[in-house]
């Protein structure tokens, strides 16, 4: 018998397997070309997320797609499946025990992707950390604060903080406090802080801007002023308002005073 019928043979007696595998292999690879035809589709797909956001998420479905293939194969070459779940599960139920914190920051990234709470080059302020957000991953967040210094965080303990994203509001509102001095004319103090308010463009209308009297401090009379910016010119507004306040005021001949104290002593 040669080579050439021994392999004939050996063809038709293992047909079922040999179709088996070959329907498996081409699951495997419809699955990583559909992972990859998904994954392209998301990257290029104009959509209101970030670019860290659906390369994340493109690669999670790739390695679904890819899992759920390689499982239909296994099923397709007669593997039973139930034995392997439960060695996974009771696998799983030890690594989870192992690397909980791991886990813990997987699932809370998952979560921050989703929700879209930020995005890279938000203005955030997390817990005590204010920044703008340099990049978000599935296990932890990173931060450039106001300072330069790169902060990292655990997405598990971001996904639990305050997350103030200072980017989404239209607006802020500004408050500063003024001390005049007692022999002050307050009313004439709010009129000329009223009106630089009023000059200056990029403050709002509306919302109205306000000037209270606050009360009585240990060596002046509190004003508060309040008023709305567009966020974007946010700290460079606040901070021409104060000086233009204080360089009309002193021009007005009203004191903002030193903190003061006025001491008793008594002869015994």
């Amino acid at each position: 018998m040669d080579i050439i019928t021994l392999i004939s043979k050996w063809i038709l007696d293992n047909m079922n397997i040999i179709i088996r595998a070959i329907a498996s292999i081409i699951i495997i690879a419809t699955s990583y070309a559909i992972s990859r035809k998904i994954s392209s589709t998301m990257l290029r797909g104009v959509v209101k997320v970030s670019p860290t956001t659906l390369t994340n998420l493109s690669r999670l479905i790739r390695i679904l797609i890819i899992f759920i293939g390689f499982l239909i194969a296994l099923s397709i070459l007669g593997i039973e499946l139930s034995g392997i779940l439960v060695a996974a599960g009771f696998t799983g139920i030890v690594v989870g025990l192992a690397a909980q914190q791991t886990l813990s920051q997987l699932f809370s990234g998952i979560s921050l992707i989703l929700e879209g709470r930020a995005k890279i080059g938000d203005a955030v302020r997390i817990g005590d950390i204010g920044g703008i957000v340099e990049h978000i991953g599935l296990m932890s967040t990173q931060i450039r604060a106001w300072n330069g210094e790169i902060y990292t965080i655990p997405n598990n303990i971001v996904s639990s903080s305050n997350i103030v994203n200072l980017s989404k509001s239209i607006a802020r509102r500004a408050e500063i406090v003024i001390g005049i001095s007692y022999n002050s004319d307050i009313d004439k103090a709010i009129e000329i802080i009223r009106r630089v308010l009023d000059e200056e463009e990029l403050v709002l209308s509306e919302p109205k801007p306000m000037v209270i009297v606050e009360g009585f401090g240990e060596s002046s009379i509190n004003l508060r002023v309040m008023f709305w910016i567009p966020s974007q010119y946010f700290l460079i507004i606040r901070s021409e308002v104060i000086k233009k306040i204080k360089k009309q005021l002193e021009e007005a001949g009203i004191e903002i005073p030193y903190p003061q104290r006025v001491v008793w002593l008594k002869n015994i």
